[in-house]
């Protein structure tokens, strides 16, 4: 797996794996219920990632959307 998008927003990497199974590529998101489950207040990235052959035309899609926001550090 390919880390595509990092956000502190939900909604934002909902959003973007809407766009890319609309058009048939398979996303997960990691981390997408670390802070409704932590006792203590929480802020971890929310993580979009791909499957590695899927990474430049996922990217690709996202950079139409201008949506994409690089992440800092990749996995």
């Amino acid at each position: 797996m390919q880390i595509l998008l990092k956000t502190l927003y939900l909604y934002e990497v909902q959003l973007a794996q809407t766009k890319l199974e609309s058009r048939g590529i398979p996303s997960y998101i990691r981390n997408e219920f670390v802070n409704n489950v932590a006792v203590m207040p929480v802020a971890e990235n929310y993580i979009l990632a791909v499957n590695e052959l899927d990474y430049e035309k996922a990217l690709s899609i996202l950079q139409e959307a201008e949506e994409y926001q690089q992440p800092d550090d990749e996995e």
